[in-house]
């Protein structure tokens, strides 16, 4: 951040990340307005940044996220487990696994069903068209073809063996006609020359931003420290930001914008709760606890975390199957970069993931096959239809577990519907202090089962790629097939897949066991001229990664906004025999 920012515009974004840079752009498309973008992070865009395994190392010392440790986790053996978010323009977009997956039509049917009028599927669906471009589904129907953000199919014996225990193998994940029981390559999020489309390039890149620089500011290194409300005849009105410097030239400055329409949180899962705690709405006795002015007493802010936990059953594989081969040698890392450079093909084209399998285990018959007897089974629309678990097929070590001179390959078996909730609650008054997270695994033990049928498939299809001839030895598993075992199995080694949702959930209740922080619009409940826009509004976590259905969540808040603002723009004041159009 270089310069205090003009005082006023039209719309402040609270966060530059995956759905504000979208937010940011969408909104922008209009020159007689004025946007904000406050990012915490910096412009990072470098040659390695967009490769799409090296931008997804978490270990690297160049990595655009930062990483933040949970509270202990009773039923983790006690642990503190890393979550990891992005911090730069573009947000996890630039970090992530780069997979686009929208979700079962279940999914946002259930979303609807719970209340939520205009979120179930077939009213969403535009939205995910609108910003997608395929690359290699041009003949499907319910795909985009003209929007920025490209995709494309990834580039397998574990298929067979799927196939052997009822799975079948698609094309496209992203069909809402496709089963509850299916695996299959993945869409990832890169171009045609392999390079990763997040969108910060896709929807904010920096041609973009110069060519509206006259009315769009992007901010970097801004942390937002509340939002400031004020009590009028109407209500509570949401009318600027308090920021400050990440800067340590600028340390002790505090900025204030103030916005004329709207202010919109997309600071993330994590963040937006904490910014709505600190401008004083959230749960009473927590901020009575920390000292805060209550403006409302709203229990459900920071409450209702969900996030898809994922246990790593790992086996041994030649080391050409495995991301260790990049490793193995200097002479291969230099053969993988050339393939990558000349041919935009390889190791380094892809984040770490390619393929997927997901099914409902209420499917599992006990000889561990899929039941296919009743097609209605199949119809994912049925939102008690959709899978529970999904395994990530990952040809790396995920916990640190290596045999020397072979590769790893992991089933990451991950619970997609979990039924326990966390918390996020404020550690400290100082918008630069990390809050508490309580992710909250396991609280609701009916979240066993699903895993404990998940390690026991992984098992046995294991063991059918071993029938086959291939060298797939166990490197990381359960000791026994008991319960018993399985369980203690999780608890060591469950860790987290990062798709943090819910903390700010989509509704029309503001307290009891159903409370809600947004409406259908997005607004926060009481407050005029104040919005969240990004996974913490998900009423309920979706059955597949977040990216795609938060970019959705963009676009539609986007249209919202203008909406709104356009019939304003059109409203007609009749003053004796003259109308006058008027402009807000």
């Amino acid at each position: 951040m270089k310069e205090d920012p003009a005082p006023t515009y039209d719309y402040i974004i609270v966060g530059g990340g995956t759905l504000g840079a979208v937010l940011a752009s969408r909104l922008s498309e209009d020159p007689t307005v004025s946007v904000l973008v406050l990012e915490k992070g910096q412009l990072v865009d470098t040659w390695t940044t967009r490769i799409p395994l090296l931008s997804a190392n978490l270990t690297s010392k160049d990595f655009l996220g930062v990483k933040w440790m949970s509270v202990p986790q009773t039923n983790a053996d006690n642990r503190t487990l890393p979550m990891v978010r992005g911090e730069v323009l573009g947000g996890g977009s630039r970090i992530n696994g780069a997979l686009y997956t929208r979700g079962t039509p279940g999914d946002y049917n259930r979303w609807e069903e719970l209340g939520n009028v205009g979120w179930g599927y077939n009213d969403l669906e535009p939205y995910f068209v609108k910003s997608e471009n395929t690359l290699t589904h041009p003949a499907s129907r319910f795909r985009g073809k003209e929007g920025p953000w490209k995709n494309k199919k990834a580039v397998d014996p574990i298929e067979k063996a799927l196939g052997r225990v009822g799975i079948k193998r698609i094309e496209d994940f992203n069909d809402p006609m496709a089963p509850a029981a299916c695996t299959g390559l993945l869409d990832v999020a890169v171009d045609s020359s392999a390079y990763r489309q997040s969108t910060y390039h896709t929807f904010l890149p920096p041609q973009l931003a110069r060519e509206r620089r006259s009315w769009l500011k992007v901010c970097t290194g801004a942390v937002v420290g509340r939002v400031h409300l004020e009590q009028s005849e109407s209500g509570v009105r949401a009318t600027g930001v308090f920021f400050q410097s990440m800067n340590p030239k600028y340390a002790g400055q505090e900025y204030f914008a103030r916005a004329r329409r709207e202010i919109v949180l997309c600071a993330g899962t994590l963040v937006s709760p904490h910014i709505l705690m600190l401008s004083g709405l959230g749960p009473e006795d927590h901020l009575v606890e920390q000292g805060i002015t209550i403006v409302h007493d709203m229990p459900a802010v920071g409450s209702h975390l969900q996030d898809h936990l994922a246990m790593p059953v790992e086996f041994t594989t030649p080391i050409s199957d495995s991301l260790h081969y990049l490793l193995s040698s200097p002479l291969q890392a230099i053969l993988e970069f050339l393939k990558y450079l000349l041919m935009g093909v390889g190791i380094l084209s892809h984040a770490f993931q390619y393929n997927s399998t997901f099914f409902p285990t209420r499917l599992l018959r006990d000889d561990l096959t899929i039941d296919k007897d009743d097609p209605r089974n199949n119809d994912t629309s049925v939102p008690d239809n959709r899978p529970d678990i999904e395994y990530m097929h990952i040809p790396n070590d995920c916990i640190g577990v290596q045999a020397p001179g072979k590769g790893a390959y992991s089933f990451l078996v991950t619970l997609i519907r979990p039924k326990s909730e966390g918390t996020v609650r404020l550690a400290s008054t100082d918008p630069r202090t990390p809050p508490a997270i309580d992710l909250g695994y396991l609280t609701a033990p009916e979240d066993y089962a699903p895993l404990r049928a998940g390690v026991r498939l992984a098992l046995r299809v294991a063991e059918d790629v071993r029938n086959q001839g291939y060298l797939f030895g166990n490197l990381h598993v359960p000791e026994a097939d008991t319960d018993e075992e399985i369980d203690r199995f999780i608890r060591k080694n469950l860790i987290s897949c990062y798709h943090y949702t819910s903390t700010c959930r989509m509704g029309n209740k503001t307290h009891g066991a159903r409370a809600r922080v947004v409406d259908a619009k997005l607004k926060v409940h009481g407050v005029q001229g104040l919005q969240v826009c990004d996974a913490s509004v998900f009423p309920e976590i979706i059955c597949s990664h977040t990216m795609a259905p938060s970019v959705m969540v963009a676009e539609k808040c986007a249209d919202m906004i203008e909406g709104e603002y356009r019939e304003r723009d059109r409203e007609v004041v009749t003053s004796g025999s003259h109308v006058v159009i008027g402009r807000l």
